[in-house]
């Protein structure tokens, strides 16, 4: 198999000049480059991409931790942050955790022993193992779509959850309802227990006292929202509006309504968060609270690229804007009242 020596013997010049001309080097002529490119193409040569990390002390790699890739709220993410890395010659190995802790820390183990430039991730658990392993690490970390606890000063991209929930519930209230059932994420989520805080604070800032039995804490799936929706259904029958903490428990919710024939939104109204492509279609159009997944996973790329290039363990935080998207699951409590007339 041809070598660097083979190249260098050809060109009659040192192993050195040709490594530094492959590498890009500053000192080297740009015929020489030139020279050295027009060889390897000549030859069929490409250069041993370990020799050149061992060489470089990089290995143009990158780790990305994705929760569950059949959700497609990650999966989109996934996307922004594979195009913006790629697109700057870094190749990204994925994992998907599928929301397991063993699978979080074989990943983080697996970084070190293939010794990544860096990496973006999305745990869903992290205990004192997990959080040793990353500070063990000792290359740039960014969280997306997670915080880091206070022990780790790793930098996150991420929307603030609490507000964006409060503004849906303040659209809520400003078609009169007071009735507000909560579908919630599992409770050990910090995102669903932010929006649940949110949820809660609304409430209370309106002067109304939160029922328990108004609240169903559930999972993530269309299943998990079909369900809780039916016990919100027999548990406060004076609900007049759900609040659902991702837009999957909304179309959950939304699937129950239809199957039971209570209509949306003459009956009860429905607003989900997320803004997923699927809440768009003409027979759920979901009102719902947008997330800006493709900017989230391009600041978390470009965020780690910097890192990188400037040799940084940290950097500062990136919170993104929420935005309250309209549809045609909420109408007033007047507009309620008149279609039971």
């Amino acid at each position: 198999m041809l070598t660097i020596k083979d190249i260098a013997k050809q060109l009659g010049v040192s192993v050195s000049t040709v490594s530094r001309a492959l590498n890009n080097h500053p000192d080297i002529r740009e015929e020489t480059k030139q020279e050295v490119l027009e060889a390897m193409k000549r030859f069929n040569y490409t250069p041993n991409a370990l020799a050149r990390s061992l060489i470089q002390r990089k290995s143009n790699t990158v780790g990305l931790m994705i929760p569950d890739i059949t959700d497609p709220f990650f999966s989109a993410m996934a996307h922004d942050v594979e195009e913006v890395l790629s697109e700057n010659g870094y190749q990204v190995v994925y994992v998907n955790t599928s929301r397991r802790p063993d699978k979080e820390k074989r990943f983080l183990t697996s970084v070190m022993e293939r010794k990544m430039d860096g990496i973006i991730v999305t745990p869903d658990f992290l205990d004192d193992e997990a959080i040793e392993l990353l500070q063990r690490l000792n290359i740039p970390v960014v969280f997306l779509r997670r915080r880091p606890p206070e022990t780790l000063n790793m930098p996150f991209v991420d929307v603030n959850h609490y507000e964006g929930t409060c503004r849906a519930m303040d659209y809520l209230f400003s078609l009169g309802h007071r009735q507000i059932g909560f579908i919630g994420m599992p409770r050990y989520s910090f995102t669903g227990q932010e929006r649940y805080r949110g949820y809660i604070d609304s409430l209370k800032k309106q002067g109304l006292t939160p029922d328990p039995q108004g609240i169903s804490w559930n999972g993530r799936t269309i299943e998990c929202g079909y369900n809780a929706m039916g016990r919100l259904m027999e548990q406060l029958p004076a609900m007049t509006a759900v609040f659902a903490a991702n837009d999957l428990l909304g179309i959950g919710a939304l699937e129950y309504t239809a199957k039971n024939k209570i209509a949306v939104p003459a009956q009860i109204s429905i607003i989900g968060f997320d803004n997923l492509e699927v809440t768009d279609l003409h027979w759920i159009k979901l009102t719902t609270v947008a997330q800006p997944r493709k900017e989230m996973g391009r600041k978390a790329a470009e965020l780690l690229m910097q890192m990188m290039s400037d040799n940084m363990l940290t950097a500062d935080s990136i919170t993104l804007e929420t935005q309250l998207i309209v549809r045609n699951t909420c109408s007033s409590i007047t507009q309620q009242s008149a279609s039971k007339e």
